[in-house]
């Protein structure tokens, strides 16, 4: 075989392995394609028979693109070799799109300078890509932003006001009673209001706004290039309506309602860190409001929140510090006047701030899982002390008024029991004050907790009777021997004809059920007599004695022992 021969062969054999190469080959000069091969030409979406050759490269690529790669060609040093990389968008001849990874370099082919690219389809990687990043910075159940995307918006957004002298509002949106619909129809429902929660905010902003989850039932909304003013009312005011209406769920109606908290900054904030928390603290107080509704942070708040901080540090060591105590006020029979017993009330006295109300940081305890220690305290001195006084009284029983929580941790396990053996106090001689809203949660659960101190022997006491919407139709239910009817029933003058009617309704209620009644807040003899004669038995008030420490009441009271 001639040299001639072999060159031919050669050329013959390198256009058959170019021709199939797994990737595309593309020759083109002044934008006409020059030669294709079969790779290219599926890139291209056309039938492997048909060519590519002559046709303008503008049919399938943007030309701004290819202008871009030929000049960076043009302007690549012959010695640097390798080519110019470049992704590419390919107009496919049916109608789709790919996504090409190409390299362009200018290579001799017959006799001229022309360049050549090599492409392959990126699409699918490219997809799953698109595929992970949203998946890294969506919610998977509300396809919302989430967290992570949340925050770099709101850092752009933040910057891009600095910048421009703009505002930027930010609201926090938290669910309520969300946990009830969890606990009640199941996690199905609660996952179900979420996705329409979704759907109802992003109706409520403007396309240039961001609504994201941030987890659980607390969602965020970035309201860029705005005053503090009107626009962020009319927000929040539209979140509210879209999430009071019904949401069928389970087949069945259920309501529920969004607490928002809005900062602006930087009216309110001067940093991306102080703009968070305070759209947090208003959010907080638009719940401790009455929830349904919406706040603007203010100073204040962040000074309330700085006591708070500082209550929940000193929480923590309340009783290694010994500062708690318990003032006792006498439960009087109302015939005889003589002290059959007391109500323990519990009370810290801070050396900074002085005494602080239980219902200040009985709920803070509640919230940080220190309720149980404190409430073992309490009920281990009261007892102790109870079992003192009935050395000189064998009658005298210490009644303590619980929470629901607070109830729950005592009722489980054997901590009561051990309480009351260490104390050497009777059951019996241990009343327990109870709201009916100890069955607003799990009931059942509430109702076994509640049968288990009965057959202790502990009585129970049924506290504030008459200011809920429920307490005739619940005191059936609840194992308790005792009602107090609340002061707000204890009438101030005995001219009001309605108090009397319900008040007297109260006591035949609690005669045709065998129970105790105990009168709170008598003030006057008059009202200890109007309840007297209406065999109200018991009661308690600043007639008798305010509440006292253990010292100052055995003083008072120890007289009426002998």
């Amino acid at each position: 075989m001639d040299h001639s021969s072999a060159t031919v062969e050669t050329m013959a054999d390198c256009q058959h392995l170019i021709s199939n190469l797994p990737a595309g080959v593309l020759l083109h000069r002044d934008g006409v394609i020059l030669y294709a091969n079969q790779e290219m030409n599926y890139l291209f979406g056309m039938e492997s028979s048909a060519s590519l050759q002559q046709q303008p490269l503008l049919n399938f690529f943007h030309p701004e693109a290819w202008k871009r790669v030929e000049q960076s060609v043009e302007a690549m040093d012959p010695q640097q070799g390798g080519g110019i990389p470049a992704d590419l968008t390919v107009a496919r001849v049916d109608g789709k799109e790919s996504i090409l990874e190409s390299t362009t370099t200018q290579v001799l082919w017959q006799g001229a300078q022309v360049f050549c690219t090599v492409a392959k389809d990126i699409s699918q990687r490219r997809k799953n890509e698109e595929h992970i990043r949203h998946q890294a910075n969506h919610d998977n159940l509300t396809g919302l932003p989430n967290r992570t995307l949340f925050m770099d918006r709101l850092r752009q957004e933040v910057t891009r006001a600095r910048r421009q002298s703009h505002r930027v509002a930010l609201m926090f949106i938290d669910l309520d009673r969300f946990k009830w619909v969890n606990d009640t129809l199941g996690h199905g429902a609660g996952d179900d209001l979420l996705r329409e929660v979704s759907a109802r905010l992003q109706r409520c902003l403007r396309k240039s706004d961001t609504v994201a989850r941030m987890g659980g039932d607390e969602f965020t909304a970035i309201l860029p290039d705005m005053a503090r003013g009107p626009f962020a009312e009319r927000v929040a005011a539209e979140v509210l309506a879209q999430l009071v209406s019904p949401f069928m769920l389970c087949g069945q109606e259920v309501m529920i309602s969004g607490s928002i908290g809005i900062a602006i900054f930087p009216d309110d904030a001067a940093t991306l860190e102080d703009l968070l928390r305070n759209a947090d603290i208003a959010m907080y107080r638009a719940k401790s409001a009455g929830r349904n509704g919406y706040r603007f942070f203010t100073q204040d708040m962040h000074a309330e929140v700085q006591e708070r901080m500082e209550l929940e540090s000193d929480l923590h060591t309340v009783l290694e510090r010994q500062e708690l105590v318990i003032h006792y006020q006498p439960i009087v029979n109302l015939t005889s006047r003589r002290v059959v017993g007391a109500e323990g009330l519990l009370r810290w006295v801070h050396p900074k701030r002085g005494s602080i109300s239980p219902a200040v940081f009985i709920p803070i305890a509640e919230e940080l899982g220190l309720i149980s220690k404190i409430t073992e305290w309490t009920i281990r001195t009261a007892c102790a002390q109870a079992q003192q006084w009935r050395q000189q009284n064998a009658d005298f029983f210490i009644s303590i008024n619980l929470s629901c929580t607070r109830c729950r941790d005592l009722s489980t396990g054997e901590s009561m029991q051990a309480i009351l053996q260490e104390t050497g106090l009777p059951p019996t001689a241990l009343v327990l004050e109870i709201t009916e809203n100890i069955l607003s949660g799990d009931a059942s659960q509430a109702m076994a907790m509640l049968n288990h101190l009965v057959q202790m022997g502990v009585n129970l006491w049924l506290d504030d009777f008459g200011t809920g919407h429920s307490s005739l139709s619940v005191l059936k239910r609840l194992p308790v021997n005792g009602i107090k009817i609340d002061r707000s029933f204890v009438p101030g003058t005995l001219s009001d004809p309605e108090t009397v009617v319900l008040v007297e309704a109260i006591l035949s209620l609690a005669k045709s059920l065998n129970r105790k009644v105990i009168g709170e807040g008598i003030e006057s003899e008059a009202q200890a007599e109007f309840l007297r004669e209406r065999n109200c038995l018991m009661g308690q008030g600043y007639l008798f004695l305010k509440p006292e420490p253990a010292e100052l009441f055995t003083a008072i009271v120890c007289k009426v022992f002998a």
